[in-house]
């Protein structure tokens, strides 16, 4: 019986996107803060919202809602849940900070080695967000689908491949809102070629963790193999091959390998999109997987 609905997907989905959006704005910033400025900006700018959207999806999911609030009055460090929502919480501040950070005026007016620090705690706070989602699944032993070292690791690439994702997306829609100065073909070459780059790196490494997740899991136990299946050709087959490996990895691979392998000179906002786009529906569908398959595989295991 499946108790987690499509609402613990979507939170899942819209906090993965929040971190991997601040972690490549972050990143962005670190590498090469005026060749990549659009970059970091986009992020920035995205960053708080979709967690805040999550959260309040959560909050509705509970069976007391007006409740909530009793998650942030105590601190239990053994438990995954309660570290997890403090995580949220400092995350969702430090991410509005950074956000005000990047706007055009500086509101802040912060000291540079301030402004360098909540970008640090923000970097360790979008990594530990990542994080969180797959390594609580991971700890429900009863579950033989999410008992496995490989999801956090699968979450958690996934987490940044959408934060790019959804980068280059709000690029494409609006390219000039995000720049201080002019545009010209360097600045958006510059830009497409750290989002293609990133694209292929994480892509790859996201196709070879789901490879590992496979096997590691169809040569396991009888349990886990029989979990495997729900989703490699069970009731989940279609959209795993079809939603999540063909359209979310493969064919976003395919259009950033070929941007890097032919040396394009040309924009190409339209196939920006589609990657993105495909990227995008593929992270929101393999967490709908793994949250849907993983309640059902409890029947298998007993």
């Amino acid at each position: 019986m499946i108790h987690w609905t499509y609402l613990i997907t979507f939170y899942l989905f819209s906090a993965g996107v929040s971190a991997g959006a601040m972690m490549v704005s972050i990143a962005a910033d670190f590498i090469n803060p005026v060749k990549y400025g659009k970059i970091v900006r986009a992020g920035a700018y995205i960053a708080p919202f979709p967690i805040m959207a999550g959260m309040v999806v959560l909050i509705f999911d509970l069976e007391r809602p007006l409740l909530f609030w009793l998650l942030l009055t105590t601190f239990k460090y053994k438990s995954i849940m309660s570290v997890g929502a403090w995580i949220i919480t400092f995350f969702s501040a430090t991410s509005i900070i950074y956000f005000i950070l990047n706007l055009r005026k500086d509101y802040l007016k912060l000291k540079p080695g301030t402004s360098r620090a909540i970008k640090i705690m923000g970097l360790i706070l979008s990594t530990c967000v990542a994080l969180y989602t797959g390594l609580l699944l991971s700890t429900l032993t009863a579950r033989p689908l999410w008992n496995t070292q490989a999801l956090p690791v699968l979450l958690f690439i996934s987490s940044v491949i959408d934060g790019l994702a959804a980068i280059a997306l709000l690029l494409c829609l609006r390219p000039d809102c995000f720049s201080q100065s002019p545009q010209t073909d360097e600045t958006i070459n510059n830009n497409n070629t750290f989002i293609h780059t990133g694209d292929f790196v994480l892509l790859f490494s996201l196709l070879i963790c789901t490879l590992v997740f496979l096997i590691g899991m169809g040569s396991s136990t009888g349990s886990a193999a029989s979990a495997l299946s729900i989703i490699t050709s069970g009731k989940f087959s279609v959209l795993f091959w079809v939603g999540f490996v063909a359209a979310g990895i493969v064919i976003p691979l395919i259009a950033a390998s070929y941007e890097l392998c032919t040396k394009v000179t040309t924009h190409r906002p339209w196939l920006n999109f589609i990657a993105a786009s495909l990227a995008l529906t593929g992270g929101y569908i393999v967490r709908g997987i793994i949250v849907n398959a993983g309640q059902l595989s409890r029947a298998i295991l007993f």
